[in-house]
């Protein structure tokens, strides 16, 4: 399949368009010239679109890196055939470094506040990963490219002063995910069921909502209302949230499955 055609086959609008051009471009250069390869930050929906097009193309080997396990946005990173598909250890085949801003705990920046700064210093989004705000820090996971400009230039987020250090990977200081554990039974495990079990919405509402492709199942848009959903599967709706399906019970008398959410918040 040619390459126009593979991006138009996987992606949902004019950006997914570009990245997914941009991630084909990356594949073949590993192949053609057998060197290491990265993309720019992608976001889930992203890694999720480009993880098919990897495999409908035989699978490459790569891997996705965001600098600590659990990141939301990650890197793309492509192998030549000799070199084993893992995240590097070595400092200088790493893309990625991780910026700490200092403030004082009297006063917490938000997360807004910080990726507004961050823009305002005219970098692109594409350039930054996780942004882990903490009590009193925060560390932000950019590329290396942009990583000397940050540190001399982001001074403040919000009306709160910053002052700059640079840490190693391994330092990288995750908080905890805040999320709610709900009970609800449903008639069955459909998407939409599911989307209104875990946002309190109606059913047909929760149905509008898919079939409008405001929904992501495991991060790639379904439009399919009754889409079967199982154990471990994360579903989000843009503008509400997200949530994980984390346990489904046995079939109640009234033939109905209990099922345990996990809602970030």
């Amino acid at each position: 399949m040619y390459k126009y055609d593979l991006v138009e086959k996987y992606a949902q609008n004019p950006e997914d368009r570009l990245v997914l051009a941009r991630v084909l471009d990356k594949m073949d250069e590993t192949a053609r010239k057998k060197i290491h390869s990265c993309t720019h930050f992608l976001n889930e929906n992203q890694a999720a679109l480009a993880e098919l097009v990897i495999k409908s193309q035989g699978n490459a080997p790569h891997c996705f890196f965001g600098g600590y396990e659990g990141a939301l946005r990650r890197v793309l990173m492509f192998f030549p055939d000799y070199s084993p598909p893992v995240a590097p250890t070595d400092e200088a085949a790493n893309p990625l470094a991780v910026l700490r801003c200092l403030y004082s705990k009297a006063n917490t920046p938000s997360h807004r506040d910080f990726l507004g700064a961050l823009m305002g210093c005219g970098v692109k989004r594409e350039t930054i990963g996780d942004i882990l705000v903490r009590e009193g820090s925060c560390d932000i996971i950019v590329l290396k490219e942009v990583l000397s400009f940050l540190t001399s230039n982001l001074e403040s987020a919000g009306r709160t002063k910053l002052k700059n250090t640079v840490v190693a990977l391994d330092q990288i200081q995750v908080p905890e995910a805040e999320f709610k554990l709900l009970k609800d039974t449903v008639a069955s495990l459909r998407l939409d069921n599911l989307v209104s079990a875990g946002f309190s919405t109606s059913r047909e509402k929760a149905s509008e909502a898919v079939k409008a492709g405001r929904v992501f199942l495991n991060h790639v848009v379904c439009t399919k209302a009754d889409k079967p959903v199982n154990e471990g599967d994360m579903i989000a709706v843009r503008g509400m949230g997200k949530f994980e399906l984390q346990q489904v019970g046995a079939l109640t008398k009234k033939k109905r499955l209990p099922v345990m959410i996990k809602k970030f918040v």
